[in-house]
């Protein structure tokens, strides 16, 4: 008897466990007897199960049915069999061994190949449905009534762009807020140097520095409110907090009397008009006083010792030059008197007077002829003054 197919090959058992998930039925369900090879849906290739010694199984298609032989024909071979020669028997029986072990063969692994073509749609083509028998059914995981509320593609790309949007302006935002922190990155083909520590970069202060200058400058404004407070107490105290509250000191039951602010005003205007008067009158009645002054930036420069002042004598040579000049005014003034004896003395006193030596009381007598020679010779000295000195009136 000839049997068809051999023992399995290296590859698994394909009715088993087929690559899209689906299992053949029992071997011992079907035989060759009861395979109809034109089956299927509208003529559509389909593979038949053909029973091999008992051993195994093997996949045969449509297009390869006619190569298998019917079981009636293995009767009809047995009926042959036994009418060849025992010569021929022997090799026959080599020939359909040999043939049955390479047809066994073929059918595995045309079962591999197209259970590996059936895989490898599903896996590039996952959009295809899964084509199964009508009264199998399952309900789909995304679509169960308990499943969560899943948003369109538009919407979730979106919700995506918005959420990349937000995390770089976060990171933007902190980096701007540190920058002492540095840039983190893991690519390490990425390098530049820092801004802060270039060869022109600025003196930056440390965090310490930082601190105590912000300390000192918060204490100098505390001190500058403190001061502003003292010299303006006419100033209200200003809060935002509504629950704080006090009494004025200066509308205060025991408050002395105060006078108006503007009585105050003038009082105060009155008060620094006295005291620049009295500073002036200071420094007209006082010139040897120098300027005081309690501003160092305050400076000018003396008008007598000036790069562009002229040469000033010494005391001494002042005074010397003073009493050259008053005997050199005497001496003028007796020369003038010798040259110009018409001239009489002035004097602006009242009280000086003085009497004529000639004409005195106890004067002697003189004759008449020189009297009268006398007098013309003084009528003379009048004409020739007169003619010497025209501008004289």
């Amino acid at each position: 008897m000839r049997n068809i197919g051999t023992d399995s090959s290296t590859c698994a058992n394909v009715n088993k466990n087929v690559a899209s998930g689906r299992k053949t039925n029992d071997v011992d369900a079907i035989t060759a007897t009861n395979v109809d090879v034109s089956a299927g849906t509208g003529g559509e290739e389909s593979a038949v199960l053909v029973n091999v010694g008992g051993r195994g199984d093997a996949i045969v298609f449509s297009d390869e049915v006619e190569s298998v032989p019917s079981l009636d024909e293995e009767s009809d071979d047995d009926d042959d069999e036994d009418s060849w020669n025992s010569e021929s028997e022997d090799e026959e029986e080599d020939v359909d061994e040999e043939f049955d072990e390479l047809f066994a063969e073929r059918l595995r692994i045309l079962a591999d190949c197209r259970a590996l073509k059936n895989l490898a749609e599903a896996f590039l083509h996952p959009e295809q449905p899964v084509k199964a028998i009508p009264t199998t059914f399952g309900r789909n995981y995304f679509d169960r009534p308990s499943a969560p509320a899943v948003m369109d593609d538009e919407d979730a790309d979106e919700e995506a762009e918005i959420l990349e949007d937000v995390e770089n302006l976060k990171k933007a935002a902190r980096a701007y807020l540190h920058p002492e922190v540095g840039v983190r990155v893991e690519d390490t083909t990425l390098f530049g140097r820092n801004y802060f520590e270039r060869p022109s970069a600025p003196e930056v202060e440390t965090f310490e520095e930082a601190e105590e200058r912000a300390k000192i400058l918060a204490e100098a404004a505390a001190l500058k409110q403190l001061a502003s407070d003292y010299m303006h107490p006419e100033v209200g105290v200003k809060t935002t907090d509504p629950t704080l509250f006090g009494r004025n000191y200066f509308n205060r039951y025991s408050a002395p009397e105060t006078e108006e602010d503007e009585f105050a005003d003038e009082r105060a205007e009155i008060l620094a008009e006295a005291v620049a008067l009295k500073k002036s009158s200071v420094a007209y009645m006082h010139p040897e006083v120098g300027v005081c002054s309690e501003d160092a930036t305050l400076f000018g420069r003396n008008y007598f010792e000036r790069a562009s002042a002229p040469d000033v004598e010494s005391m001494e040579e002042a005074e010397e030059k003073a009493k050259i000049l008053a005997e050199a005014a005497a001496l003028k003034k007796s020369a003038a008197a010798y040259m110009h004896p018409e001239v009489g003395v002035k004097t602006t006193d009242p009280a000086l007077f003085g009497r004529n030596y000639f004409n005195r009381y106890s004067a002697p007598e003189t004759e008449d002829e020189r009297a009268e020679i006398l007098a013309e010779a003084a009528a003379l000295k009048k004409s020739a003054v007169a003619y010497m000195h025209p501008e004289v009136g």
